[in-house]
């Protein structure tokens, strides 16, 4: 069969991670995109384009701070400032034109790196489900899979595309994610019980950690 994208992160990811798949590809990707970002797309006109109209949300602009390039960032940060100041040349004379000009900066609030995640993803919960249906060795990996929250609605909504398999492909993901659940649960209300001034148990210190990966898809 032909996949809709190159099935070799899908396999590294199940076979690698410990923890959600998707959240490992999605990491993945956007990791890929902030060095991008820092390197070969500065100078693309068509990316850079698009970073002036739409520039990058707080948590990818933390991360591009963090990166290597900063005077990349920065050329991307002055024309983008340049784009948006140039949207404030008319004279707001009235109500009408405050919510004119409102409305086209509102427009230009975004994230470039936001937007690409979200094409790129859809095509992997697609992908996954065929995978699922096609290959026996990465239906017993996936059934065996820590996905979060997140991610399991995302790869339900994405079902279909198992075919005759949708019923085992939807059942090996909520059991898989009622297991999780369930063991977080009781994780937690471990962790709560070590406060207990009868208790003598030292609280688990990836308690939290695991729970807001699972119901977040945040990294602690």
């Amino acid at each position: 069969m032909q996949y809709h994208i190159q099935t070799a992160l899908v396999w590294d990811a199940y076979r690698e991670s410990d923890g959600c798949p998707l959240c490992a590809i999605y990491e993945a990707k956007q990791k890929r995109l902030i060095k991008a970002y820092l390197n070969e797309n500065v100078m693309d006109p068509h990316f850079r384009e698009r970073s002036n109209a739409f520039g990058f949300c707080a948590e990818h602009s933390g991360m591009l701070y963090e990166g290597e390039n900063k005077l990349g960032l920065a050329l991307q940060l002055e024309t983008r400032a340049a784009y948006l100041g140039s949207l404030l040349k008319s004279p707001l004379v009235d109500k009408k034109a405050a919510k004119k000009t409102a409305d086209k900066l509102s427009a230009c609030r975004g994230c470039v790196i936001c937007s690409e995640l979200e094409d790129f993803m859809p095509r992997y919960y697609m992908t996954i489900a065929q995978m699922f249906s096609a290959e026996k060795d990465f239906s017993e990996l996936f059934a065996s899979a820590k996905h979060c929250f997140k991610h399991a609605i995302a790869l339900l909504y994405s079902a279909e595309h198992a075919g005759k398999n949708i019923a085992a492909f939807a059942a090996a993901l909520c059991n898989g994610l009622k297991a999780e659940l369930d063991g977080t649960e009781a994780d937690l209300r471990a962790f709560a019980d070590c406060f207990d001034h009868k208790s003598s148990d030292r609280p688990n210190p990836q308690s939290i950690p695991r729970a807001l990966r699972l119901l977040t898809s945040k990294k602690i």
